[in-house]
């Protein structure tokens, strides 16, 4: 037997004689093909999920043969895939805290007593430990779940499903109809004072309804519920309800149905909460129905409902692909590819021979992703809570690096340094470590990587080459036709509106009046004419805006181009209320693509640009190159078309309220001229716009993000 096989552990349990508990049930699943064993207590509290190999060990836990008895027969009978003595000392260990173990010495009375002293101590010491986190049980929801379960049985299951998908899928179908109105305000005081008051109360009753729809899919499934109660997070009271008996149901679909059930109920709460928000008038009820969706929705589909977070989402996950402790065991497959492949342990690859590509796969991508998600959503959650209260958002941001990235990273040097296998390797360990380590530094601060970012911009046409109506009238005469070629000043148009010339003629009769008037008190002395003198001068000012108005009737080129007409024929007699576009005068030379920056890619593309292509949406295959002709030299919130906002398909969020293209960002607007040979493309089209920076190592692109980060959220 190899060393790899031994535990420097084995002496303090190859003597005892453990037994599974009298009540202990074993329940057979079947996973991708392979048996797996569930042991469970009575009332499926307890619940411990064992591989074939494991079960191989505890079929044998009787009370009267030692541990290492049993690791001898296994050994013998299985060779080389026998279980190791660390396994079995992890096994073990694992039943015990699992209180599926009895010792075959001890009287039942006896052990009730021991085991119910346990509980309380465990409880305590919790408690203790965490006062910020404790459990509290309140009630055995049992009879009432299972009343409730019958009820619903009047109903046959799959349309309970099939219902809950229907509203779920009507709300999404509608969504794009109400997402303007929704984002309007976006969460824009979601963490106000007043609404964290509304959110403490909406979210206890969402989150009891949630845990009733475990319990009441368990019940409905054979499964008992014995204990819900309340968890208090940081005093702060959340529902919870014990439905582990749902782990020990053999069909998976039963299993992943518990899993979800939650998940559902919460997102048929958000849907139904968007119908009744659509249909309200703002105020304190439409407010509620606001933080419900967020709540029920956004937060669900983020959090809970994420399989990359240990939630409801990761259950039922797991159940479907058929993949039972997903995370963990694929944890344990790289730390075994680790500890074979780089630190040199010359142990076999047990896992390589045990599963099959599908699970493989899974072990592969899951845990990175899921060790990514969880810091991403951390930090999302820490700087959205600083943008109301800095001070929280950064304590949390800390908490969430140190508890998501520093703690895992010095758990896992720890159990590095204390793994047996690893330590009885020794140099060749260390010198594996040491090359990977200089290897993954080299590559995050030493190795230059390619650096580039894709921003969008618009075949730009200036404001004022678009030849808009200057008052509400018709065109009585049309001087140039469509194509022409027109000079700066060069008349385009001449407008009739009777109304403003009616309006002029009662404003010089005004004027007319208010002079005479001045002029005969004059003569009275100058105190009353001072009165007079005002109503002068406003009159005049009047008589000048509504002739600068006439003027105006006379259309003109801002600047020189081709007149370009929506219609061809000839446009007197058509009507155009004030501010209607009639056509465009497209400027001279070659057409400009006005690229919108956002504020923090704007040094690195004065200071590291390499070059520059671009590709229009008309033609998505064709690359062109492309040169700056002009940079804005400031800063500014408006954007240069309306194409590059969100309504327009764009990636800037637009403010609500005035209509016009103001961005709750400051940009930077570049111009980029286009090569001599290219296609002319038409005034307004989108351009995808990639600039090539000089190459850099990972580590500094990383810190240059947090540092944007930090000014763009925290000003340091």
């Amino acid at each position: 037997m190899t060393d790899t096989h031994r535990s420097t552990d084995w002496y303090r349990i190859s003597e005892a004689c453990p037994r599974l508990r009298r009540e202990v049930r074993i329940v057979r699943h079947i996973y991708l093909g392979q048996p797996w064993y569930v042991l469970t207590d009575r009332t499926g509290t307890k619940v411990h999920r064992l591989t074939p190999a494991a079960h191989e060990v505890a079929g044998r836990l009787d009370g009267v043969r030692t541990v290492a008895e049993i690791w001898q027969d296994l050994t013998e009978r299985l060779a080389e895939d026998a279980p190791t003595q660390d396994e079995i000392v992890r096994l073990l260990s694992q039943l015990h805290q699992s209180d599926l173990l009895d010792n075959a010495e001890t009287p039942m009375l006896e052990d009730m007593l021991e085991r119910r002293d346990k509980d309380r101590m465990q409880k305590w010491k919790k408690l203790l430990l965490n006062p910020l986190s404790m459990t509290v049980p309140l009630i055995d929801p049992d009879t009432f779940l299972t009343v409730l379960a019958r009820m619903m049985a009047v109903v046959p299951r799959r349309l309970w499903w099939l219902a809950a998908f229907a509203i779920i899928a009507a709300a999404l179908m509608m969504l794009p109809l109400q997402w303007n109105a929704l984002t309007a305000r976006g969460l824009e005081g979601f963490l106000d004072l007043e609404n964290i008051a509304l959110i403490a109360l909406i979210y206890p009753v969402v989150k009891a309804i949630h845990e009733i729809g475990h319990g009441v899919t368990v019940r409905s499934r054979g499964g008992e519920v014995h204990e819900m109660g309340l968890m208090f997070i940081a005093f702060y009271p959340i529902p919870y309800v014990e439905a582990s008996a749902a782990l020990s149901f053999p069909n998976k679909w039963d299993r992943a149905a518990v899993a979800a059930a939650g998940v559902i109920v919460e997102l048929v709460i958000a849907a139904v909460a968007f119908f009744l928000w659509t249909q309200s008038e703002p105020g304190t009820v439409r407010t509620i129905l606001f933080n419900t969706m967020v709540i029920s929705g956004v937060s669900t589909l983020a959090v809970n409902g994420n399989p990359l977070l240990k939630f409801d989402g990761y259950h039922a996950l797991c159940d479907v692909i058929e993949i039972p402790n997903l995370a963990k065991r694929g944890n344990e497959w790289w730390g075994e590819v680790v500890r074979v492949y780089i630190l040199g342990t010359g142990e076999r690859m047990r896992t390589r021979m045990q599963i099959g590509n599908w699970e493989r796969i899974w072990f592969a991508l899951y845990p990175p992703s899921a060790f990514v998600y969880r810091i991403f959503i951390s930090l999302t959650i820490a700087l959205f809570v600083a943008t109301t209260y800095r001070l929280i958002g950064a304590l949390l941001a800390i908490w969430s690096v140190s508890l998501m990235l520093i703690w895992p990273v010095l758990k896992t040097a720890h159990k590095g340094l204390t793994d047996p296998r690893i330590q009885r390797v020794g140099r060749r360990a260390a010198v594996g470590a040491g090359v990977t380590g200089a290897g993954l530094a080299a590559l995050l601060f030493a190795v230059p990587l390619p650096h580039y970012a894709v921003v969008q911009g618009v075949v730009w046409l200036p404001e004022e080459a678009i030849v808009r109506a200057p008052q509400p009238g018709r065109i009585v005469a049309q001087h140039v036709g469509h194509g022409s070629a027109v000079t700066r000043g060069a008349l385009l148009f001449t407008v009739a509106a009777p109304d403003l010339e009616a309006e002029a003629q009662v404003r010089t009769a005004r004027l007319a009046r208010a002079e005479a008037q001045y002029a005969a008190a004059r003569a009275e002395g100058q105190a009353i004419a001072a009165r007079f003198r005002e109503g002068v001068k406003e009159a005049t000012i009047a008589k000048a805006d509504a002739e600068a108005r006439l003027a105006q009737l006379s259309v003109r080129a801002a600047l020189p181009g081709q007149l370009d007409l929506p219609m061809t024929a000839k446009l007197e007699g058509q009507f155009f209320a004030r501010g209607d576009v009639i056509g465009h005068v497209l400027p001279e030379g070659d057409p400009v693509v006005r690229v919108a920056v956002p504020q923090h890619l704007a040094a690195l593309m004065a200071r590291e640009t390499r070059g520059i292509e671009l590709r229009f949406a008309a033609a998505p295959g064709r690359i062109l190159s492309a040169t700056v002709l002009r940079v804005v030299p400031a800063g500014g919130d408006a954007l240069p078309s309306p194409v590059l906002s969100l309504d327009g398909g764009g990636p800037f969020a637009t403010l609500p309220g005035d209509g016009s293209l103001r961005t709750a960002t400051q940009l930077f607007q570049l111009d980029l001229g286009l090569p001599a040979d290219a296609l002319r493309p038409a005034y307004g089209m989108r351009a995808h716009v990639r600039f090539a920076f000089a190459p850099k190592p990972l580590a500094a692109r990383v810190g240059r993000a947090i540092r944007t980060l930090f000014l763009v959220n925290f000003d340091v």
